[in-house]
């Protein structure tokens, strides 16, 4: 009886151990750049990724974000949090 117990054991360890891990949600970049009709909210913004990545740049080079990094550090820091979502696309 122990012996199915161990066996058991180590068989679901075994199994648990070669799973591949589950991505459950897409991360997506939410850095855009500032237009009258995306301020106002009217419509999502549909922008070339060279345009975004552009508005990501200046967001990672302004002073709006080590004032917000200097005040907060790395965590609990939306401007940090989107900077790293767009890295990980």
């Amino acid at each position: 009886m122990k012996t199915l117990i161990v066996l058991s054991a180590s068989l679901l360890a075994a199994a648990c151990a070669t799973t591949a891990p589950e991505q459950v949600a897409s991360v997506d970049c939410k850095v855009y750049p500032i237009t009258a009709a995306s301020a106002a909210g009217v419509r999502p913004p549909e922008v070339s990724s060279l345009e975004q990545r552009h508005a990501q740049m200046q967001l990672a080079t302004s002073d709006y974000r080590f004032r917000n990094l200097h005040q907060n550090g790395y965590n609990m820091n939306n401007v940090e949090d989107a900077l790293r979502d767009c890295d990980a696309r």
